[in-house]
């Protein structure tokens, strides 16, 4: 049980060093507001394909907070990263793949995997409300259930969430994001928006030379929740260099999960 306990401690005290991080290399964007004006085809012409040209002045706009709107989802959170430090190099790959469900009880499943300078970190955990319970797995171990469940424990589960580490990462918007049509991914209709432009990310990209930089953000249509973003960028900055690569999506829309009790 204590060595659980630690265990459950740990992890969040691991989310919230990692989210810091980010939220230092990554820091506030600001809001929405300017972006930039597409071409426009002579009065009374179309282009060739006589299909107008994709919006430029559709607005930005997302809530994270539409994602509590939900009554389940599934997702999956990855992010590597390399840079080279004095002559070292250093890898961070997490990877997050989780299901959430409020409706019509409360049940979740988080598989967490991280690896840091070769130490590698797998943790597997389950939680149903409707029978109190909450299971964790450690490695290749074998499921423990945790004798007694209270509100402390349940708070992995929020740390680790999709939203969580959206607003982690993203605590703004770019404010030159321009809007590129609307796709459906994992069924749910979403406003695709692009950016190429690394100056939101303000002074901690002060002094670097981007080689290459891209963002795509993808949000719903109905509900303005973040949707899916893939965000993949090289630098070198004062000497050293180093590569961020981000990928979020979330699945499974208010469709039924089946979460059950580990076998």
């Amino acid at each position: 049980m204590g060595k659980r306990i630690r265990l459950l401690a740990m992890l969040l005290s691991v989310a919230m060093l990692v989210s810091l991080t980010l939220s230092c290399s990554l820091p506030g964007l600001p809001s929405a507001g300017d972006v930039v004006p597409g071409e426009e085809a002579p009065a009374g012409q179309l282009p060739a394909e006589e299909t107008p040209p994709p919006r430029a002045d559709y607005p930005f706009e997302m809530d994270t907070a539409g994602l509590e709107n939900l009554d389940s989802y599934s997702y999956t959170f990855r992010l590597d990263g390399l840079s080279t430090m004095q002559g070292g190099v250093e890898e961070l790959h997490l990877s997050i793949e989780g299901k959430r469900q409020v409706a019509p009880s409360r049940a979740e499943h988080l598989l967490f995997h991280s690896t840091s300078d070769g130490d590698v970190q797998d943790t597997e955990l389950t939680y149903l409300e409707e029978l109190g319970k909450m299971w964790i797995k450690e490695g290749q171990g074998d499921w423990q259930e945790m004798p007694a469940v209270d509100q402390s424990m349940l708070q992995i589960f929020d740390a680790f969430s999709f939203r969580f580490w959206w607003d982690a990462v993203f605590a703004g918007d770019p404010d030159k994001a321009q809007y590129a049509g609307e796709e459906a991914i994992n069924g749910v209709p979403a406003s695709h928006y692009t950016n190429t432009d690394p100056a939101f990310l303000g002074s901690v990209v002060s002094g670097c030379t981007f080689s290459s930089f891209g963002d795509d953000i993808w949000v719903a249509v109905d509900g303005n929740f973040p949707v899916k973003r893939e965000l993949n960028a090289e630098a070198n900055c004062q000497g050293e260099s180093g590569s961020f690569n981000l990928y979020m999506e979330i699945r499974d829309v208010n469709q039924p999960l089946d979460i059950k009790p580990p076998v």
